[in-house]
């Protein structure tokens, strides 16, 4: 059997590349195989050849480092299974056959995958940005207002559905008018023909995954930055609650990190409810977990079940966790297995991982990982008043 690599998370996410050659190059440039978008991966990053009948992964002396199953590597035998991540793309080397979702032949992808000079509304497509589980993510520019903005267009059948259109209709309208320094703003959302889109605030800056997942290479953030993005993502969940909604999907990679930590904005506030994002869902056909599966609170892991605003302090907690120890609290490599750990394994300790910060704030973060929403702080603003407390009593500049 043939063997592929397929882009499991990144802004290439969902693309297929079998290895048909004796030499596959991966990296930026027309001239790979790949040409992903994903900015913090080199022009040619690393390629994969064969070596005694076998495909070995070879780094290029690229920027950020090339890794395998979480460990950076120069030369690496593949093994049906083993995570590689270059930049923010995480891409699997299997010989099994991808499911539907991930071909790149899809005609739900292939249809939403070329709009660059349409007219959405009166948003105007530009290039593409990204490539996501449901849909794709352009530059786009307000034809009314004359602002660039984000333009996430929808390619899931959802749409087609009286309910679920209705559905993603009024939770729009209800995130829409919200403002705050701390949320990314939502201009507008509709459906113009078969797409339904959202428009969003440009804010220039790269998402905390990314920060996240150059841990390895660049270090972990400093913990007084952790406490600063603590505080105004707590800000920006107490205002959201404060209008009875809850985020349902509070991870890195819905974070954007601007120069400075005070630029800071949580995204896609009810989006995941919106467009029916089921974490629970694996990504290929080996069952691996999307990675918004790691940061979801036990019981967002039943299908159905109540959730409140305590799943997005579980969240909260899980993404600060992961900022400082660089990986989140707990992590698995089938969806079973994770689910099986967020409802049963307390997290490691963060100083027994190496982290150096205050034991109050380590302390606040388990509490905030607590298995039962009972035993978590029952809400953003008590959440906010620790933090900010902790600021205060470390002379911390927010």
């Amino acid at each position: 059997m043939g063997k592929t690599l397929i882009i499991l998370a990144g802004p290439d996410e969902g693309r297929v590349f079998p290895l048909e050659s004796e030499t596959f190059l991966i990296g930026r440039s027309r001239a790979t195989g790949t040409a992903l978008i994903d900015s913090h991966v080199s022009r040619v990053h690393c390629q994969v050849y064969v070596e005694d009948g076998k495909h070995i992964l070879a780094d290029f002396e690229s920027g950020s480092g090339t890794f395998v199953n979480g460990q950076r590597t120069a030369k690496h035998t593949l093994q049906p299974g083993d995570l590689i991540r270059v930049g923010e793309t995480s891409i699997q080397y299997t010989d099994i056959e991808p499911t539907t979702a991930a071909k790149p032949d899809h005609p739900r992808r292939r249809a939403a995958r070329d709009l660059a000079g349409i007219k959405l509304g009166h948003y105007k497509v530009g290039a593409l940005l990204a490539r996501g589980r449901h849909g794709y993510v352009y530059h786009a520019r307000d034809t009314r207002r004359n602002h660039p903005v984000v333009l996430k267009v929808l390619d899931g059948s959802f749409h087609h559905r009286p309910e679920p259109l209705r559905r993603f209709t009024e939770i729009m309208k209800a995130v829409m008018p919200l403002r705050h320094p701390h949320l990314l703003k939502v201009y507008g959302a509709g459906k113009s023909g078969d797409y339904c889109w959202i428009a969003k605030e440009y804010v220039p800056g790269e998402s905390l995954a990314a920060v996240i997942g150059r841990a390895d290479v660049a270090g972990k953030i400093d913990w007084r930055n952790v406490l600063k993005i603590g505080i105004y993502l707590a800000r920006a969940l107490d205002y959201a609650h404060g209008k009875t909604l809850i985020h349902q999907n509070v991870t890195p990679h819905n974070i954007l990190l601007g120069k400075t930590p005070r630029e800071t904005k949580l995204a896609d506030l009810m989006v995941s409810l919106a467009i029916e994002d089921d974490p629970l869902e694996p990504i290929s056909a080996l069952g691996t977990p999307a990675e918004s599966l790691a940061y979801q609170s036990p019981e967002r892991t039943v299908k159905g079940g109540p959730v409140d605003v305590r799943t997005d302090i579980y969240s909260l907690g899980a993404t600060l966790y992961a900022m400082l120890a660089g990986r989140p609290p707990l992590q698995g490599s089938t969806v079973d297995e994770l689910i099986d750990k967020i409802r049963t394994v307390a997290p490691e300790r963060l100083d027994a991982l190496g982290v150096h910060a205050p034991l109050r704030l380590q302390s606040l973060i388990l509490r905030m990982l607590a298995k039962k929403p009972e035993d978590r702080l029952a809400t953003a603003r008590e959440v906010l008043a620790q933090l900010e407390t902790l600021a205060k009593d470390e002379n911390v500049t927010y």
